[in-house]
């Protein structure tokens, strides 16, 4: 093991995104000066400033610059006097019919962002990757792990991009140069954050969902305070050319049923959807308008036939070498129930 590694400046990619957020406040622990890469969202918690009484450590100050990763000269010298970057932008979606701009963003964007890194003389590269690259295979009966190489065949196009980028970095590792490392979460489940697992319990919770579906689907979950606490140790602790897997308990969707009921209170649907259905219903996807009921039931159907190839995930190796120490899956899902159930119960006032 390396000695921990102590950054003088970060820079962070994506600090408005869902997961840019959920790490921000595990890399302002740091206490050192940070640069966020900011394209149209201002932050929405600024954390410099002085201490509160809730938290009264020092706060890094934080530089705002501004750039567009499908614009390459917009980011020129962005990471110059820093020595950790961390990664964590992308234009995501499984139903966007934009996948042109999905690559300049998120293939061409990273890069960018390497060539940036490696010519300002960056230490260490971290890129928030997807558990869901090495998980899609054809054998879904056997466990993967980090050191599970991908098999490379996808049903998403926005898997294989997530697939492609990440290969960039590791490859990119340099000994006695720059640091490279794939730090991924599963599926994010965070309080209050927008993301299909929280939409799923928000319409459990609220009694809203009509149909089980999906039922022997493996989902790796990660709670998003332990994926900005996997990223800090990353930067501290992790080891050049590898990936690290930042996920807790991986289940069934039929336990995470089960959990819910247990949790809520409110029972488990009765009838099960048939998985060719749902696959068939999410070709609507992309003509269903924002926002709307069926929009919130239906999934694009790229990630239903994703989902249906993900095998389970473990990872002892990120467990003894970051010293990851999962939230168990019932303490986020509790949390998260407080969040989407105050949502949903708020929407039946309306």
């Amino acid at each position: 093991m390396r000695s921990p590694y102590r950054p003088r400046r970060i820079l962070i990619a994506g600090a408005t995104g869902t997961i840019g957020s959920a790490i921000l406040p595990s890399l302002a622990g740091f206490g050192v000066p940070m640069r966020v890469l900011l394209h149209h969202r201002d932050l929405a918690v600024p954390l410099a400033g002085p201490p509160s009484l809730d938290d009264p450590g020092p706060r890094p100050t934080i530089e705002v610059a501004r750039g567009d990763l499908s614009r390459p000269e917009s980011i020129r010298g962005i990471a110059e006097g820093c020595d950790v970057l961390v990664h964590a932008a992308a234009r995501t979606g499984f139903a966007g019919l934009a996948r042109d701009a999905q690559r300049r963003v998120n293939v061409e964007g990273t890069q960018a962002l390497l060539r940036e890194a490696q010519s300002a003389g960056v230490r260490i590269f971290v890129l928030i990757g997807y558990t869901g690259t090495v998980q899609e295979r054809d054998d879904t009966s056997r466990p993967v792990n980090e050191e599970t190489l991908p098999e490379g065949r996808y049903e998403s196009d926005y898997v294989r991009l997530k697939y492609e980028t990440e290969a960039m970095v590791l490859e990119s590792n340099r000994s006695g140069g720059m640091t490279t490392m794939v730090v991924s979460p599963g599926v994010l489940a965070q309080p209050g954050a927008s993301t299909i697992l929280g939409g799923f319990v928000e319409l459990f919770v609220s009694g809203e969902l009509p149909f089980r579906v999906l039922n022997e689907v493996w989902l790796a979950t990660s709670d998003g305070a332990d994926v900005g606490r996997g990223v800090a140790s990353a930067i501290a602790l992790g080891n050049g050319g590898r990936r690290y897997f930042l996920t807790g308990d991986c289940r069934r969707l039929q336990e995470i049923y089960g959990l819910l009921s247990e949790i809520s209170g409110v029972p488990e649907p009765r009838r099960k959807l048939p998985d060719l259905l749902l696959e068939e219903l999410g070709l609507l996807t992309p003509v269903l308008p924002r926002g709307s009921f069926l929009r919130r039931l239906v999934l694009p159907r790229e990630l239903v036939l994703h989902m249906k190839r993900l095998a389970p995930v473990e990872n002892a190796r990120t467990r003894a070498e970051l010293g990851l120490k999962p939230t168990p899956l019932r303490s986020t899902l509790t949390a998260m129930i407080g969040t989407e159930g105050d949502l949903a119960r708020r929407r039946a006032s309306i």
